[in-house]
């Protein structure tokens, strides 16, 4: 006989996850893994590091170009990673 208040397996691991405050550090480490997906294998080979801390995710460039042109776009490149993570993560970006 089927129980009616069935779950998923993946909604109970990420209500543990929040409850027991995992869920930032798994998000956060999705939002650097995400960064290629994103913008691309072409500004990924024009990073040389990628690291978040307390919403704020740190660029460091090796294209000093394209490190400008990126500055522009900052607003739309946080909304697009928040979107692909699926929760407003990033708050910032600070590009070096």
């Amino acid at each position: 006989m089927r129980r009616k208040k069935t779950q998923a397996i993946s909604s109970i691991i990420k209500e543990a996850l929040k409850q027991q405050g995992l869920n930032k550090g798994l998000l956060e480490s999705r939002a650097v893994n995400y960064w290629e997906k994103v913008l691309g294998a072409s500004v990924a080979r024009a990073t040389h590091r990628i690291y978040i801390k307390d919403g704020i995710l740190f660029v460091e460039m090796t294209s000093s170009v394209l490190r400008n042109e990126l500055m522009m776009w900052k607003d739309k490149i946080i909304i697009n990673l928040n979107q692909a993570i699926g929760e407003n993560i990033v708050k910032d970006i600070v590009f070096r």
